[in-house]
């Protein structure tokens, strides 16, 4: 107590938020030390192995660049005679580069050299996808790289290793690329109608920078047949709700499979999508298929469940962790609250303190009337934007992620700003005193949320890089609508409420579900099958609203703290915009 009475309050706060500063950027340092130490361990596990890993980077023609990742023995690279048999890799939807690792050693261990490339739209390549039309000519822009730079790589007998969406892309590429010999595909994404089917994406995406008709696009029911295919293995998980049965056993028949030794399909009875992918004996099915064209062709591939029974894979006891990511989270997170404690106490609280005090509300019978109007006329201009935007849409491009998502929120932030509150005689005397009185908490509370989030973002993408791993490509041209559409709603809502008394703001619940409704029905988007049909579909619509006031309530809750509701939506945002950036593609 002495010592507290000794330190006095104010300078207690002061000393708990310089000591987690310190303790961030201290778990900072531990971090990357770990991480040097983990990207130690996977190089020279890697090293021991003998196998040599190395980064690629390919410049698409139209500018996109393209990475991957280069596996094959060491003593194998230094063959200068195009003889290495080589497999092209290729990732399903939100896969990565890095995915496939513990398959990959397999391949690279049996004597193949293994090119995984991470498709445009997905880490650290660039561009939004464009769901199979460029993808094709993407790979074979790659296979032209790999003949040009790497003597050691037997590209004129290439194979093809694909999962779902790279599955789809290696079916195409395939069908129009003479130097692809032998291929296995994990359920591929065959035909664009079959995804539909599952999941109409048609009008959720509409038209973008890579797509004008998701239907119009030429998948590989259009391209591959019989003729143009040779050596293909199908491999299709009986249970798999992504790409059903039925699409890839159309596919088989497409190509008169039955009467062919050299196409075959094998049904893995309940195995689900990402199961197949990760069953041991469905990666023996693909090691027995390139072993019979590549390696030994005694191999028997009419009979590949007996083959498969003489197959063993290698122990793979590849170092692998999050820890160091976790040191990041956790000291980002240090960061956060260590400036949060010195700001809120020396700046903003002092600052906020010394502001005439401001009536809240107007009581008056002509406040009352005020107040009423304001109700009336935001929430008319907020689902008149959304039938404005509605209509737009369904005239020019049918898209609930442009339409809703992006330009709606656009529209009714314009619009918001010019309906103040009974408080004010006019909008410009509402935002010149919100200005006036507001700027500096503002720039305060944005400080404390930015810095920790880039800083975050800058170690993390370090520690993932030095561990092998991959990073969340946020800093980047085509991450902007997806920030917008994280942050977009929020203004638009934020700007809405302002000022609105507590019980009315739950107002939000009903006219968020109905400015869905509105769009939906201009442009319509059928219920995902995939997703539970329409049971989904309507918990989306009314949860909605229900999700975005709560957050617009506890972004009000932690106002009192910062002084600032704007800066508590991004707060609030930040995290889900980091994580879809960390786990998903990108297509618009």
């Amino acid at each position: 107590m002495r010592l507290l009475k000794r330190i006095g309050k104010e300078n207690l706060y002061k000393y708990i938020g310089i000591a987690l500063i310190c303790s961030s950027i201290i778990l900072t340092i531990v971090s990357i030390s770990y991480a040097f130490i983990l990207g130690y361990q996977k190089n020279s596990y890697f090293d021991n192995e003998n196998i040599d890993v190395e980064s690629i980077s390919v410049v698409m023609r139209d500018g996109v660049i393209i990475k991957g990742l280069i596996f094959v023995d060491k003593d194998l690279r230094e063959n200068d005679t195009n003889s290495i048999p080589t497999i092209l890799l290729l990732h399903g939807i939100n896969g990565r580069k890095e995915h496939k690792i513990r398959i990959i050693y397999q391949y690279v261990k049996l004597g193949f050299a293994v090119i995984s490339v991470e498709q445009r739209g997905h880490g650290e390549s660039g561009g939004p996808s464009s769901f199979l039309r460029k993808e094709p000519l993407d790979m074979v822009q790659i296979i032209d790289f790999l003949e040009t730079n790497y003597a050691f790589a037997n590209t004129t007998h290439l194979a093809i290793l694909g999962y779902s969406f790279g599955g789809g892309i290696g079916a195409i590429l395939q069908a129009i690329e003479e130097r692809v010999y032998a291929v296995v595909l994990y359920h591929p994404l065959s035909s664009i109608e079959g995804l539909t089917d599952s999941a109409p994406i048609q009008n959720l995406i509409g038209t973008t920078t890579q797509i004008t008709n998701i239907n119009d696009i030429q998948d590989a029911f259009d391209i591959a047949n019989e003729t143009n295919t040779e050596n293909l293995l199908l491999i299709q998980g009986t249970s798999d709700i992504v790409i059903p049965p039925q699409v890839t056993q159309n596919f088989y028949s497409l190509l008169n499979g039955t009467n062919r030794d050299d196409i075959q399909l094998i049904n893995r009875t309940g195995l689900t999508h990402g199961g197949n992918e990760e069953d041991i004996t469905s990666i023996k099915y693909g090691i027995a298929w390139l072993k019979h064209f590549y390696i030994n062709q005694s191999i028997n591939i009419t009979s590949l469940d007996t083959e498969i029974s003489f197959i063993t894979l290698f122990n793979f006891y590849y170092p692998d962790n999050n820890i160091a990511e976790s040191l990041v989270i956790t000291s980002a997170i240090f960061l956060f609250i260590g400036l949060s404690t010195i700001v809120i106490k020396s700046k903003i609280l002092p600052y906020w303190d010394n502001l005439p005090i401001k009536k809240d509300i107007d009581d008056s019978r002509e406040g009352k009337e005020k107040y009423k109007k304001m109700v009336i006329y935001r929430t008319s201009g907020y689902l008149g934007a959304a039938l404005i935007s509605a209509i737009i849409f369904s005239i020019f491009n049918r898209s609930v992620l442009y339409g809703y998502f992006i330009f709606y929120p656009i529209l009714t932030i314009i619009i918001m700003f010019f309906f103040p509150s009974e408080l004010h005689a006019n909008w410009k005397s509402e935002w010149k005193t919100s200005i006036k009185n507001n700027l500096f908490t503002s720039i305060y509370s944005l400080s404390i949320i930015i810095v920790p989030t880039v800083y975050f973002i800058l170690f993390y993408n370090l520690v993932t890089s030095i561990t092998f791993d991959f990073t969340i490509p946020l800093f980047r041209i085509e991450s902007i609508p997806y920030v917008f559409i994280g942050l977009g709603s929020g203004i638009m809502d934020y700007l809405y409420l302002r000022e609105m008394k507590g019980k009315h703001s739950m107002i939000l619940m009903i006219v968020r579900p109905i400015s869905l409704l509105i769009f939906l029905a201009f442009v319509p988007l059928q219920p995902f099958p995939l997703l539970g049909g329409i049971i989904s579909h309507i918990l989306f619509i009314i949860l909605t609203g229900v999700i975005i006031y709560y957050i617009w309530k506890l972004a009000t809750f932690l106002s009192k703290f910062y002084k600032n509701s704007f800066s508590m939506f991004l707060l609030i945002m930040l995290p889900f915009i980091i994580f879809y950036m960390k786990v998903f593609f990108r297509i618009i």
